[in-house]
């Protein structure tokens, strides 16, 4: 039953986004289901962001019915300096607030992926005797450490560590979208009672809203299927961290073989190196293209045979991932090639697609090879096995219920 309690949820999240606005999403979904059960959430994020599609214009209003409070923070482009700026200044900037058009808070759930938030959040709680929950999305700063290459003893990684800390040991409950990462809190700060694991989800209703696909994207998927074409499909964020130089190489190693197509939809700040490096090499069965919006999502992801997800080979990960894209592969009932090095592998506990190493071209290269010659039948059934999985354990009206638990 709905706890219909009427609490009211405060989640500060610098990365917030909205159906509106843009990435990203996690919170938007859980603030309306929370709604659903008789809640009363408010986001508090960021002005500008990367992930942004649309800024706001104003320092306030509602998206969906869910009460948005933006507070202002610079912009900034890449890997920098202004991003960090950016990061110090929303603290900054919410530390000197007291959040006066939101009603008292009852819980605070403070986001990372930077542990900033945290001490604003524990500072909010306090003031009005709320429930704190510090929630982590990524591991910072051991994020920041393995995939940025910084060291223990920089300044900056020195302060979010002991912000990392504080918020262990000051919150009533840690919320972790990675399932394994409870040996690590513990080991910084967090007593084991207070470890809870929520991952990240679909909201299925979302799925009710589909747009068509840009002409780009519709025109070239209609051409690789009259071709007879087997469409491995990655779509997100071109990054460092995504490792997608391996899916080049395996696009080299394949070569002629040209019953096998690469589309990559996204942007981010490896993708011209990777359009280079595919230029150079003469690909012909690879395709870049640009994002598509959230509600073209499904629209796309049905197109494609396969849907591949991949990571870079670090320490970082065997704590487990929890990315949206793969819950959007799930969704659309599309078999996917999971290539990270993690314990905690989704795609062999359903049963719904191939399981490889991470960095490894070759291995990526023979499945594809392997799933060509094989029937398409076999892919169907995994693609149903993903979405029964997705529908049973990781839609957001589920994920708020865990949620309301804590409350």
């Amino acid at each position: 039953m709905p706890p219909d309690n009427g609490k009211v949820i405060w989640i500060i999240n610098h990365y917030a986004g909205s159906r509106i606005h843009g990435m990203e999403y996690r919170h938007y979904y859980l603030a309306r289901h929370f709604a659903r059960l008789g809640l009363r959430p408010a986001i508090v994020c960021a002005s500008f962001h990367h992930l942004l599609t649309k800024l706001p214009d104003s320092a306030g209003a509602e998206v969906d019915g869910v009460p948005y409070l933006w507070i202002k923070a610079c912009r900034y482009r890449g890997n920098n300096v202004k991003r960090v700026l950016n990061m110090l200044e929303f603290s900054a900037r919410l530390w000197r607030r007291r959040l006066r058009p939101l009603p008292r808070p009852d819980v605070v759930i403070a986001s990372s992926p930077h542990p900033f938030a945290a001490l604003n959040g524990h500072r909010f709680a306090k003031r009005y005797r709320a429930k704190f929950i510090f929630e982590v999305r990524d591991l910072w700063p051991l994020t920041v450490m393995e995939l940025g290459g910084y060291s223990a003893r920089h300044p900056f990684i020195q302060a979010m560590a002991s912000a990392e800390r504080f918020a262990y040991e000051h919150c009533d409950y840690t919320v972790s979208l990675c399932p394994g990462a409870k040996p690590y809190m513990v080991a910084h700060g967090l007593a084991e009672e207070k470890f809870v694991h929520i991952p990240n989800g679909f909201d299925v209703e979302a799925a009710q809203r589909v747009d068509e696909l840009p002409a780009i994207h519709a025109e070239l998927f209609q051409s690789l299927r009259r071709e007879g074409k087997l469409i491995v499909l990655y779509s997100g964020n071109h990054g460092l961290a995504n490792a997608l130089e391996h899916v080049v190489a395996a696009a080299t190693l394949l070569g002629d073989e040209s019953g096998i197509h690469f589309v990559l939809v996204g942007q981010g700040p490896e993708k011209a190196a990777l359009e280079t490096s595919a230029h150079q090499a003469g690909l012909k069965n690879l395709t870049f293209l640009p994002p598509v919006t959230r509600t073209q999502m499904l629209a796309l992801t049905r197109q494609a045979d396969i849907g591949y997800i991949g990571l870079q080979k670090k320490e970082l990960f065997k704590y487990g991932v929890s990315p949206n894209k793969l819950f959007e592969y799930m969704a659309a009932g599309l078999p996917i090639i999971f290539a990270i090095d993690t314990l905690y592998d989704k795609v062999s506990e359903a049963q719904c697609g191939f399981s490889l190493p991470a960095e490894d071209p070759q291995a990526l290269a023979n499945v594809l090879r392997e799933i060509r010659q094989g029937p398409r039948e076999r892919l169907a059934e995994m693609g149903r096995r993903g979405r029964q999985y997705l529908l049973q354990n990781h839609t957001y009206e589920l994920l708020a219920r865990q949620y309301t638990d804590l409350f």
